[in-house]
């Protein structure tokens, strides 16, 4: 899936880009098929896998431009968003992070064949303000995420101690510290595809994990004035705990499975 992903960068109208492809101790040939590009802009480097937070730290530190945008190996970017992003820092110049709409799919596979897939893009509002973010009102992604360089000068990373849903926890990370630079754009700009049933995190997650993050996640941010009203907490964490036990009773399929 990378070469999708590589891609869609090389047909991007904003032609201004480096790619730092971090590739996070893959056994798939990752490095065969990023030196098949003869392309000066397409930068490789390799790590003992760490998770995909450390790989993100080191695309950071090791980046040149302004603007920094995240896109994981199994997911596109359309030819507009560089153009569109960079245009929305140009007109905003508080903005110091954001992201915009996007195609998001979930699909099921058993035995390496999709068995399933359904569009999941639906939940994206017009409007999204940062304290939305803290409570809960749309689903984040990595993918499509844009910040200057100000939050690497800044010092802000991302927390390796938080192993899923670790864009959201950056996030939350980025509204406390800059709550008036967020810039939400209202444009599908990218497609975001959720594989269940792989060799990826979420098909190696449980509803156990699902209560665990929830609690980490609120524990870490729960201080911030943007939390202030949320309502997500504790039913969410409740929720996965009430799951995680009917699965260990026996009344519900794996986790991967649970969606669909």
């Amino acid at each position: 899936m990378l070469k999708d992903t590589i891609d869609s960068v090389l047909k991007q109208r904003h032609t201004n880009w480096e790619v730092l492809v971090i590739d996070d101790g893959s056994t798939d040939d990752t490095e065969g098929a990023v030196r098949e590009y003869n392309d000066e802009r397409i930068k490789y480097f390799s790590q003992e896998n760490q998770g995909p937070h450390v790989a993100r730290n080191r695309g950071m530190e090791l980046s040149i431009g302004n603007l920094i945008a995240y896109l994981d190996s199994d997911n596109t970017l359309y030819p507009n968003y560089m153009e569109r992003m960079v245009r929305e820092f140009e007109l905003n110049q508080d903005a110091v992070w954001g992201f915009p709409m996007g195609d998001r799919i979930k699909e099921l596979y058993r035995d390496g064949v999709l068995v399933t897939r359904i569009d999941d893009s639906d939940d994206f509002p017009e409007q999204v303000s940062a304290q939305d973010i803290f409570h809960r009102k749309l689903h984040t992604d990595t993918t499509g995420a844009m910040h200057t360089r100000k939050i690497i000068e800044d010092g802000v990373r991302w927390d390796p101690a938080i192993k899923k849903m670790e864009d959201w926890d950056f996030f939350l990370s980025l509204a406390e510290r800059y709550p008036d630079g967020f810039k939400y754009v209202p444009e599908k700009l990218y497609t975001y595809t959720q594989r269940f049933g792989g060799d990826g995190l979420v098909s190696n997650s449980t509803y156990r994990d699902w209560a665990d993050l929830f609690e980490r996640i609120y524990q870490k941010h729960k201080d911030a004035p943007l939390m202030q009203g949320q309502t997500w907490y504790p039913g969410r964490v409740e929720k996965w705990n009430k799951l995680a036990d009917d699965f260990e009773a026996g009344l519900l399929p794996p986790y991967q499975e649970y969606y669909f």
